[in-house]
Parts: structure tokens; sequence; C-alpha cells
């Protein structure tokens, strides 16, 4: 619990707009080698507080339908792919070419999503700078995985990139 209210409370103190995927969790519990994990992580009391935070703090909480794809997607050209395996951790595009972490492809698909869904004057007259950066979360510190070519690492944290828009 207390975990979960550092981490909450830092993505509303530094996010004004957060995005949420809705997940078919009961159906990914159904796969016995996530399942622990998944009922370990409290996605469900993570985006309660993300949610009643936000509110607090005047921000605003967007959930993307369970169907949006944002993994499968490139963040650069949009072509879907047709399969993803969860063993696929670089997200590799046949069309244009981009290589780049699978969470890192879908946050960006995500933040793109999420100004499509805010559109306000800003950002209807063109205004690059209303979208604001994406920024890379870092992955956890300690023994696990560790990235590969092409892939985020910690040193990472606080990239901006811009999506959606030609450099």
């Amino acid at each position: 619990q207390h975990v979960l209210h550092q981490v909450t409370s830092r993505l509303v103190k530094t996010h004004d707009r957060l995005v949420l995927e809705h997940l078919n969790v009961a159906g990914m519990l159904t796969n016995h080698h996530l399942a622990r994990a998944i009922s370990d992580a409290a996605w469900a009391e993570l985006a309660r507080q993300i949610t009643y935070k936000q509110a607090w703090a005047g921000g605003q909480v967007l959930v993307a339908d369970r169907w949006f794809a944002s993994s499968k997607t490139c963040s650069a050209c949009g072509q879907r792919k047709q399969s993803l395996s969860l063993r696929e951790r670089t997200y590799r595009c046949t069309g244009c070419g981009l290589v780049i972490d699978r969470d890192l492809n879908a946050a960006a698909n995500l933040a793109a999503w999420a100004t499509r869904h805010t559109r306000g004057p800003a950002q209807a007259a063109g205004d690059r700078q209303a979208d604001g950066p994406v920024t890379n979360a870092h992955r956890r510190d300690g023994p696990g995985p560790r990235t590969r070519a092409g892939e985020t690492s910690p040193n990472d944290v606080g990239t901006e990139t811009q999506t959606g828009h030609p450099a």
C-alpha cells in the first residue's frame, strides 16, 4: 500500500494527464505464467488511487479502450502488426524500420491517443508545444531482465521524445 501511494502520488504530481489502459485482466489471469505477477501488481488499486488523486489535483485520467492496439501499432508510422507475443520485448516495425522497446512504443501510442481525445484550442491550432513531451519511465533497479540493443535503459529516464510530429 505504501509503495502504491508513493508511485501514484509521484505520477499525479508530475503529470497533468494520465492514460490508463482498460485491460482484460480476467482473461490475463487464465494464463498461469502471468496470473501471480498480475495479481501481485494490484492494478485495480493503482488505477483507483490515480483516479482519485488526479481528481484532487485537477488533472485528467483517460482510459483507452481494451481493443486499442497500443503495443501492436508502430508509434512512428502507424503500421499495425497482426500479432505480437509477450516474449517480444522489442518492437520492430516492418514498415518504417523503427526498433524500440515494446513498452516505450505503447506509451508513445497512448500519449498520442490521449492528445487526439483531448484536443483543446492550442492543439487544434497546431501548437506542437501544447502536446508536451512523452517521457520514458525507467525500469526497476535490482535483479531481473536487462535491456538489449535498441531498448531503453534507466539512463533514458526523462528523455524527451515528441510523438505524432515530424522532427
